[in-house]
């Protein structure tokens, strides 16, 4: 069997220990979230697409683990069959370590390489990852006219069904990973001594932990480190909190004798030790909106975006709007979508009463009906609060749901405020979301995460609706209980 793969190897690279968890005590695995998931989904979809650019092929995927030794000998002699043209997941094995191709091409008396990434642009992960494959392809034997990297065509736009040949566009990596695979011999002689420890090697806390991507052993490996640490803040880089800490500055008694005062490092890890929030309220209120609205709605948009475009007219990750719910605090005879009236969640509900939900889970093509229902809608208030990391302005202009910048002032962002007024609490160190909010301020976080509500919105699920139409309207309460709470 196998001692490494492309996902064994570049978490290899990224953290040593990370992959000799993996590969000896993967049960100690942080729970996987339900974004990462969605976009795993996401990559296995656009794979299965990028095949019809390729059609014909055979589909050479292992059912099970234990297939991968009967795989791996099908696909070398699949290399002699003249009769097979294509080959989709073709597994090959080389110094004990095994790859899973996403296309391979016959193309005369050699092969293309093809391996599909679900994005619009190529990271240095996905460079790094073709490199492996070339390195176990060509120490397999298999003669490349060249090794391509395929992903999406941003400048695509649907018209009728799906044009597989302009959806993708392809850039050949042959000249990097040929010039690579020194490289990546060496670290796979490296990473494969590592798994063969017999205890998992000493790697201390650091940037790797999150960079390039959030480890899943973080739960295992941050378990000694106290709750409050001040290696939880966010003032200072994480390259500085960690020279501090190893460096003997290892308390948050010892930190604050390193910063200043009245710094904002010292008021987060304050914050800390009081199990509180830190936020500079003489920024907070000197962006509050002046004069005091006399109406408020409080809005929550759903946005999809699909990497495989769903609708005529639309590109690659081009946004929709798959949902609102808008709560006017003073608007007592809005509209209460019927469906929400047979509801369960307890106190929650309430929250209902006087808000406005809207939505095209059952039917995208509908999305656009929900513009004219804004225009209307929002052209009754005076200003617009949300909380969302995208700029909402930006959205409702693109779809000129407000006509021009000078109504923008409308839009009031918590997100944005609350990233100006310097807001802190340990649980938003890696990032702030409503959620994470609810918890900072109220003491209580009864959201489920926000891509939860994409998920089961697009799942086909009746009950999935339902629940992501309660979801809406909660994460809208809080919207409106965080504005209330500070401003009011």
């Amino acid at each position: 069997m196998h001692i490494l793969s492309k996902s064994t190897y570049i978490k290899g690279l990224q953290c040593e220990k990370a992959l000799y968890m993996q590969k000896k005590h993967p049960y100690l695995r942080d729970k996987l979230s339900i974004e990462q998931r969605a976009k795993f989904q996401r990559g296995t979809d656009v794979g299965m697409l990028a095949h019809e650019v390729f059609p014909g092929g055979i589909d050479m995927s292992p059912n099970s683990p234990s297939q991968f030794p009967k795989k791996a000998a099908e696909t070398l002699a699949n290399l002699s069959n003249p009769e097979v043209k294509v080959m989709y997941e073709a597994v090959f094995q080389f110094n004990d370590t095994l790859i899973m191709l996403d296309i391979l091409v016959r193309d005369g008396d050699q092969w293309l390489a093809v391996e599909v990434k679900s994005s619009m642009r190529l990271s240095d992960t996905y460079y790094n990852d073709a490199a492996l494959q070339y390195y176990v392809l060509h120490g397999c034997g298999v003669p490349l006219s060249d090794f391509r990297l395929m992903y999406l065509n941003g400048d695509y736009v649907k018209d009728g069904p799906i044009d597989v040949q302009h959806l993708f566009k392809m850039e050949s990596v042959m000249d990097y990973v040929v010039e690579r695979e020194a490289f990546v011999a060496k670290n796979v002689e490296r990473l494969k001594a590592v798994v063969a420890l017999p205890h998992s090697p000493v790697v201390n806390i650091g940037t790797q932990c999150h960079n390039p991507y959030p480890c899943d052993f973080q739960g295992h490996c941050w378990k000694l480190i106290p709750k409050n640490s001040f290696l939880f803040t966010t003032a200072m880089d994480d390259e500085m909190l960690f020279q501090c800490y190893f460096n003997g500055v290892n308390t948050n008694a010892k930190m604050l004798q390193q910063v200043e005062p009245d710094s904002e490092e010292a008021h987060q890890i304050e914050a800390l030790e009081t199990n509180s929030y830190y936020i500079d309220y003489k920024t907070l209120y000197s962006l509050a909106p002046q004069p005091k609205p006399k109406s408020v709605a409080f809005l929550n948009l759903l946005l999809n975006r699909p990497a495989v475009p769903e609708l005529d007219g639309t590109r690659p990750y081009e946004e929709m709007i798959l949902a609102f719910a808008l709560q006017g605090e003073h608007e007592h005879d809005a509209a209460i979508d019927p469906r929400l009236r047979t509801s369960q969640r307890g106190d929650d509900m309430a929250a209902a009463e006087g808000c406005f939900v809207w939505d095209c889970f059952e039917d995208h093509s509908r999305w656009k009906e929900a513009i004219p229902l804004l225009i209307e809608k929002l052209s009754h208030y005076e200003l617009i609060v949300c909380f969302t990391p995208q700029n909402l302005s930006t959205t409702l202009l693109r779809h000129e749901i407000i006509q021009n910048q000078t109504v923008g002032h409308k839009v009031f962002n918590l997100y944005d405020i609350l990233q100006e007024a310097r807001f802190y609490h340990p649980a938003i160190k890696r990032g702030l979301t409503l959620q994470r909010l609810e918890t900072a301020l109220f003491d209580e976080a009864k959201l489920f995460e926000h891509s939860r509500i994409l998920v089961e919105a697009t799942s086909n699920d009746l009950l999935g609706y339902q629940q992501a139409r309660e979801d809406l309207i909660a994460e809208n309460e809080i919207v409106a209980k965080t504005y209330q709470h500070l401003f009011k």
